[in-house]
């Protein structure tokens, strides 16, 4: 069977890793990839033009102030942990097996937001540990990161019935702990995964017409791109997914040679 791109993408920057740490990959070598997805345009794209990340800010006081107002504000992530297992605040306490509260490097530069926990998150307490999150590694590996670098999480820290997308009342509930998250992380930039973080952490409708532009959250940059599960769904979306993230790449100096 035919590897996915993505794995495919992990084994040729093995292949091409250079002592001094940065990976060129040849544009015929990233079309391969491609052989078996139907061609599709190149869009158009205005090259975005961003200064050098700036380094992260020495203390709270020099990063946006809490958007809320509450105690949580004054917790650090293991606090913040204990108080998502307890809560009870929307109705999805009362299905839930577990919370999922996320995971990965509290000092991520690299931040990943999804919708909320499925069926095996909810059983095993990890964000992206199904079908899709099994891609979603693929494509950090791909990335040249590891999940280990990144930090994970979701709209919502309880699995909604039959999978659902959360209910604007159950996300608003939840985006408080996400929030103080991405306060306490400081990441340089934050991939939101589908409409569901689009829609609630920016406030935005539109992941077709969206993805791939870069965006900004208190001064964050946020780039919106298909969500693993569609993408499994939708495999030629891939193509779109993987240039949405090599923009990504480009912040922290991964090069993909064209």
């Amino acid at each position: 069977m035919k590897k996915d791109i993505f794995e495919q993408m992990v084994e040729h920057l093995e292949e091409l890793q250079t002592e001094s740490g940065t990976v060129y990959i040849p544009a015929a070598t990233a079309n391969e990839f491609f052989a078996d997805i139907k061609p599709a345009p190149a869009p158009v794209k205005t090259p975005a033009k961003f200064p050098a990340p700036a380094a992260k800010p020495a203390s709270p006081g020099s990063f946006p102030a809490p958007s809320f107002n509450s105690p949580l504000a004054q917790m650090n992530l293991d606090e913040l942990n204990a108080e998502t297992q307890k809560c009870r605040k929307c109705p999805l306490c009362k299905t839930r097996t577990t919370v999922v509260f996320g995971e990965g490097n509290p000092d991520a530069d690299l931040m990943f937001i999804g919708e909320g926990p499925g069926y095996d998150e909810d059983q095993q307490g990890r964000p992206f540990v199904g079908k899709a999150g099994e891609l979603l590694t693929r494509m950090i590996n791909a990335m040249q990161f590891t999940r280990q670098e990144v930090y994970i999480g979701n709209i919502v820290k309880c699995r909604p019935p039959q999978n659902r997308n959360p209910l604007p009342e159950e996300a608003d509930a939840c985006l408080p702990y996400l929030k103080r998250q991405i306060e306490l992380i400081k990441p340089k930039v934050i991939v939101i995964l589908g409409a569901v973080p689009l829609k609630f952490l920016l406030n935005k409708n539109g992941i077709m017409r969206l993805r791939g532009k870069w965006d900004s959250y208190n001064g964050i940059k946020v780039m919106p791109t298909f969500h693993p599960a569609y993408l499994l769904r939708n495999p030629n979306a891939k193509r779109e997914v993987w240039e949405d993230l090599q923009e990504v790449m480009k912040i922290f100096g991964k090069v993909h040679k064209k």
